[in-house]
């Protein structure tokens, strides 16, 4: 369920005085208004985190070793589906509590192990410079979405929300990138969504926005060719190839 704008932007939100009047944005002719993006994998090194927290959930109920590979194929979807799949089979039915125990440890117990990637915020400044407006849609909790953002130096972030479903991903991602079109007043075809895997290009191609991936999450590392298969409109080595696609 996506977490009503009141409760989920707490993060500065973009101040009054730089934001452009409906009828210079309508009259603009920059192609883009609004970047949706993703946060773990797309902005963010979170992969070797997820997993860290993942078997170390497991490990203290007592559960035996799990498998990361399945865990690549369904990034994109929910933690409790990478739970799901992490755990050996005779020990799936106790995914609802080891997915509880995941979010007893994720972020805090492994921030350290989430970064950046580079050249992010310099594009985030350079964008938001251009007049561009930000939106961070995660499946992660907005705590967790909010603790990870406060690792970061720009701040200027225009709404800050979390996608996160009850347990499958569905459609949850793309209901979200349409409440943030209606919010900001723009057109879908004025709009990236940008994430890291297949579900993420599907998502975007739900609801009719430019479609963006970047190739370093995990899946794209691993399985490339599933996220090529969906044909995104921009397939881009790192998150600052945005100002490209920006300026032109």
């Amino acid at each position: 369920m996506i977490e009503p704008p009141q409760q989920a932007i707490r993060l500065p939100l973009y101040r009054p005085d730089n934001v452009l009047e409906k009828t210079e944005l309508n009259d603009d002719p920059r192609k883009i208004d609004l970047i949706v993006t993703d946060l773990g994998g797309t902005m963010v090194k979170t992969d070797d985190a997820i997993i860290a927290a993942v078997r170390q959930a497991a490990q203290e109920m007592g559960l035996p070793e799990g498998y990361t590979d399945p865990v690549y194929d369904v990034f994109g979807t929910s933690i409790w589906e990478y739970v799901h799949a992490y755990l050996p089979d005779g020990h799936k039915d106790r995914t609802d509590e080891c997915h509880n125990q995941f979010w007893e440890l994720f972020p805090h117990a492994v921030l350290d192990q989430i970064t950046p990637f580079n050249g992010v915020e310099e594009a985030l400044v350079e964008l938001k410079g251009r007049g561009v407006r930000l939106a961070v849609l995660s499946g992660l909790k907005i705590a967790s979405i909010e603790e990870i953002l406060a690792t970061f130096r720009f701040q200027d972030w225009d709404a800050v929300r979390s996608s996160m479903p009850v347990k499958t991903a569905a459609d949850s991602r793309a209901e979200g990138i349409v409440q943030l079109v209606e919010e900001f007043d723009t057109a879908p075809e004025r709009t990236i969504y940008i994430g890291d895997t297949d579900h993420d290009v599907r998502q975007a191609k739900k609801v009719g926005v430019i479609s963006a991936v970047v190739q370093t999450g995990g899946q794209a590392v691993k399985h490339l060719d599933k996220i090529q298969a969906q044909n995104p409109d921009h397939l881009l080595s790192s998150w600052p190839g945005l100002v490209e696609i920006v300026a032109n």
